[in-house]
């Protein structure tokens, strides 16, 4: 009677199941993606629906999710004694194709375009755009994915920054006859805005978010405080390829 009632608990914890699903960052299934749960041999590949499924394995459990063109994604989930377990929800970021800065738009990607910083003025200098591009963005929360080969030390070594921009169409400056009113006709650095750098499972992809909630305008990814003010001497020794910063128009 006993060996009656092991076997038939066997049964029972062999019927149950941790059960998921893996869709990407805009709500769509991905079908042909591979699960992965450590200690566990089974490495079930996701239907049509983008649902998996594991035998249980009772305890703490650390999952993985992948397929090819998209950034891994790990979970960790309680696997019950008894029962079916739900398992984690997955959401899969594309990998970009190539290096930069790739805002999340309501169904895809769109690249950030680089802009240059001009200058106007010498003693004290104005820094600004003469552009900001095409871009724009109405979704509710701004999400950017970089892809570099650049190691997370050196990202934040970068000092990259995301700036709220101004249009400043003339500036009083100082010249050989006194005060002067100046065209500039630039966009230039109003306030920092701060960001969050989250680290993927990817070693060449992060994803950027702003730190607060942004007001409709035009911004702008910075590094080496090229929008800020600064000795002028030390903007000319960037090499003329760096001095751009990528803009976008928030909606």
């Amino acid at each position: 009677m006993r060996l009656v009632a092991l076997l038939l608990l066997g049964a029972c914890s062999a019927s149950s199941t941790v059960d998921g699903k893996v869709i990407d960052i805009w709500g769509e299934p991905i079908a042909g993606a591979t699960v992965l749960m450590d200690g566990v041999t089974e490495r079930p590949s996701t239907n049509a629906e983008g649902a998996y499924s594991f035998p249980s394995k009772e305890g703490p459990q650390k999952l993985k999710a992948g397929k090819e063109g998209y950034i891994q994604a790990e979970a960790e989930v309680e696997v019950a004694t008894e029962g079916n377990t739900e398992g984690p929800l997955f959401r899969l970021y594309q990998k970009p194709a190539e290096a930069g800065f790739f805002l999340v738009g309501p169904s895809e990607y769109h690249k950030l375009e680089p802009q240059m910083v001009h200058t106007v003025g010498n003693f004290d200098p104005t820094r600004g755009l003469k552009s900001v591009g095409d871009l724009k963005t109405d979704r509710e929360s701004l999400e950017i994915v970089f892809h570099t080969e650049l190691k997370y030390e050196e990202i934040l070594r970068l000092d990259l920054e995301l700036h709220k921009l101004t249009f400043v169409q003339q500036k009083k400056m100082d010249g050989a006859l006194g005060e002067q009113e100046v065209s500039v006709n630039l966009y230039t650095s109003d306030v920092e805005i701060p960001i969050e750098i989250n680290k993927t499972v990817s070693r060449t992809d992060y994803t950027i978010t702003p730190s607060t909630k942004l007001e409709p305008g035009f911004y702008a990814f910075q590094t080496q405080e090229l929008l800020d003010t600064q000795d002028q001497e030390i903007f000319d020794r960037i090499p003329e390829s760096l001095r751009v910063v990528f803009p976008l128009e928030y909606k």
